[in-house]
């Protein structure tokens, strides 16, 4: 398997010096392109990032290595993966600026916006296909679990608020002043504006929130790969790998970083002995799904740990049971209706993101999308565990075969390198079995390839405006 890892490595090289030099193809077909970063917009902070990234780089081989224990290599894999991320989302000259207004944008983060445009929670479930009309296009193409999660944040940052006070210099003021001119921009545009802002509170919370249980993720990772049977290094080093994928730091601040922590948990507890933890997997899943509908997706994969814990078919019954939970709770206490309100999204999503783009440019761009914001130094080995024996074999067939599909229905056209962000745990569980089966080395310079490809498209592309 050593020339996959070679392939790979060639292939992060070339994208990143073709990245640096600005060549057409690098960022995309000119149907949606990721706009170029101007050169010297990077500056100190994108070096804060890079030193950030050689401490992950040395913490990932020290670990994977055995040189440290595990428990001590994810203590510091997570909170350097967080501060990793946070260094990347802030590597340009409007720095917490940039972010704050992303997460107060209508267009970018959308969510902060639509919780305080939204109806209240009951009469939004209650009918969530006409209470959803005035809002953005995330909440119109997504179930409410967002908004309903960006409500309880700007609970707590209300209380907060009403605490400590919002602040008249620093992050709070940043965020404010954020939040002031997106309903000016509303208003000038003759938009739906909400009479009531969010806490500037709510938009510092979210903006280290999400990267931080995006980071979280390796954790549960971590316990899945040791439960497929993965030896204790392969399983430090997918928890590594994890930390340094480009598309979990550079979609900052995105809800799909969040989405992960709750499918990799579910799969780790799936995969565990006894009816209990599967019924909490079902439940972890069905929260994941009222979040986005993309986690529906990673369903099979959570479903296939289950049956490899050793109960078989024994075990989808708790896992469905646990699945139905939220669901079912928000139909009773709410009158939600599931089936209407994904059927009005897909119809949303078709009309925004698949109509107005062609399906055979997405047939061979959202591949290479896929790779460049995962690092085809992962991808390539994910793609040799197809040739492992014994369970990972039928995982790594799963996976692939459900990226195909989504890949050949078309209904994914473009930024898969986001959409697609809560299958890349699995692939870098994959690809650590696979780069660890020699106890090669050479094969731990990924870690050092990953964080090179994420620190170069930091500092050479706009993935959030």
């Amino acid at each position: 398997m050593r020339w996959l890892f070679r392939l790979g490595a060639a292939l992060t090289l070339g994208l990143a010096a073709a990245a640096l030099a600005r060549l057409p193809f690098a960022n995309g077909p000119t149907e949606w392109e990721w706009p170029w970063r101007p050169p010297e917009a990077a500056g100190w902070r994108l070096a804060a990032a890079a030193a950030l990234a050689l401490a992950l780089v040395a913490v990932a081989w020290a670990g994977a290595a055995g040189r440290i224990r595990a428990r001590a290599a994810l203590a510091l894999l997570v909170p350097l993966g967080w501060l990793f991320t946070m260094a990347l989302a802030v590597a340009t000259p409007a720095g917490f600026g940039r972010l704050a207004a992303s997460l107060a944008s209508r267009h970018s983060f959308g969510y902060v916006w639509d919780a305080a445009l939204a109806p209240p929670s009951g009469e939004l479930l209650a009918d969530y296909p006409r209470a959803s009309r005035r809002l953005e296009q995330h909440a119109r193409t997504h179930p409410p679990g967002a908004i309903l999660a960006v409500r309880g944040v700007d609970a707590v940052g209300r209380r907060l608020e009403r605490l400590a006070g919002a602040g008249e210099r620093g992050l709070l003021a940043t965020a404010e002043r954020a939040l002031a001119r997106e309903r000016q921009r509303a208003v000038d545009r003759r938009r739906p504006a909400p009479v009531r802002l969010p806490s500037p509170w709510t938009v510092v919370l979210l903006a280290g929130l999400l990267p931080a249980l995006s980071a979280a993720a390796a954790l549960p990772l971590h316990a899945l790969a040791l439960r497929l049977g993965l030896a204790p290094g392969a399983a430090l080093g997918a928890a590594a790998l994890w930390t340094l994928v480009p598309a979990r730091s550079l979609f900052t601040p995105s809800l799909d970083q969040a989405l992960p922590l709750l499918l990799v948990g579910a799969a780790a507890l799936a995969a565990g002995e006894g009816w209990a933890g599967k019924l909490a997997a079902g439940t972890l899943l069905g929260l994941a799904g009222l979040t986005s509908y993309g986690a529906l997706a990673v369903a099979p994969l959570v479903a296939a740990a289950a049956w490899w814990s050793g109960d078989g078919r024994r075990a989808v019954l708790p896992l469905a049971a646990g699945f139905a939970v939220p669901w079912t709770a928000l139909t009773l206490l709410a009158g939600y209706d599931p089936w209407i309100s994904f059927a009005a999204a897909m119809e949303a999503h078709r009309a925004i993101a698949v109509a107005p783009r062609g399906y055979l440019t997405w047939l061979l761009w959202n591949p290479y999308d896929f790779a460049l914001l995962l690092g085809p130094a992962v991808a390539l080995p994910a793609l040799g565990a197809l040739a492992v024996r014994g369970p990972l074999r039928a995982i790594a067939a799963l996976f692939w075969a459900t990226l195909a599909l989504l890949l050949v229905s078309g209904g994914v056209r473009g930024e898969v390198g986001r959409i697609w962000l809560p299958f890349m745990p699995w692939a870098c569980l994959l690809a650590a079995a696979v780069l660890t089966r020699d106890e090669a080395p050479a094969g731990r310079s990924v870690f050092a390839l990953q964080a090179l490809l994420a620190c170069v498209l930091a500092a050479t592309m706009v993935f959030v405006e």
